[in-house]
């Protein structure tokens, strides 16, 4: 484990067919005061932790315009939410198939705002990937409950 490379590789094939948009690695986290959504998922069985995606509001409009046929400025609260959760999904299916048989994932939670910390009560960070597509910084990090880690 960390599974960075692993997980880079699964957020860019989902991003190239889903949003059909390239992303690229970045050496910086998403930028501090920027209106941010997250979206996370937790993995339960024989592994237990979390998958979370946060990236900008721009580009969750964008990605909910390409995945429901909308001008990004359309893009309602609850399609960007639905888009990013769609997208934490399908991320955390993937990551899931890397762990331990027996896992399951539970249905995604989505926040937003500026100067926000996500936590996962009970859980340590594993991995951060920080990731770029064209302007827009996005992350996914990789949770472990820390009685998995002990």
């Amino acid at each position: 484990m960390p599974y960075e490379d692993e997980i880079q590789l699964l957020t860019t094939m989902i991003w190239d067919s889903i949003l059909h948009l390239p992303i690229e690695p970045e050496a910086a986290p998403l930028p501090e005061g920027n209106r941010v959504m997250s979206a996370c998922i937790q993995i339960t069985g024989a592994w237990r932790g979390a998958v979370a995606l946060s990236c900008d509001e721009t580009m969750a409009a964008e990605a909910a315009g390409v995945m429901f046929a909308l001008e990004p400025t359309d893009a309602s609260k609850c399609d960007m939410q639905d888009a990013m959760g769609e997208l934490v999904n399908m991320i955390g299916g993937n990551v899931k198939a890397l762990l331990p048989e027996t896992c399951h994932l539970s249905l995604p939670s989505v926040v937003e705002g500026a100067n926000y910390s996500v936590r996962v009560p009970g859980s340590r960070l594993v991995t951060r990937v920080p990731l770029r597509c064209g302007q827009h910084a996005l992350s996914v990090s990789l949770l472990e409950s820390e009685e998995q880690a002990a």
